[in-house]
């Protein structure tokens, strides 16, 4: 199934879009989390989000298909931390946001 640049496979999810990034989730780590300030949040959602490379499109892009991933390999998702890990991406979005209007 394709979600934008992003395909999931059989056994993860990779980016397909520009040659230059490389960007792949491994099912088996796919609900992997980290724990920070006292919230759990999912640590591939972050790491992705951290790449100055993919746009915002391609990351709502890619949270849809890790709930598309998590819910085919009937992982054990939890929606309570994948919504404060969207909190931590939309923030980080609105940063770059405002740092964009700054340089202009």
């Amino acid at each position: 199934m394709k979600f934008g640049n992003w395909l999931v496979t059989a056994n993860n999810i990779e980016w397909y879009g520009d040659p230059f990034g490389r960007f792949v989730i491994p099912f088996e780590e796919l609900i992997r989390t980290r724990n920070e300030s006292e919230h759990v949040y999912y640590d591939w959602i972050l790491l992705a989000t951290a790449e100055d490379w993919l746009t915002q499109n391609d990351l709502f892009d890619l949270n849809y298909a890790f709930v598309y991933a998590a819910a085919k390999r009937e992982a054990a998702f939890n929606y309570d931390v994948f919504d404060a890990t969207l909190e931590v991406q939309f923030e980080q979005f609105d940063e770059e946001d405002n740092e964009d209007v700054e340089l202009e």
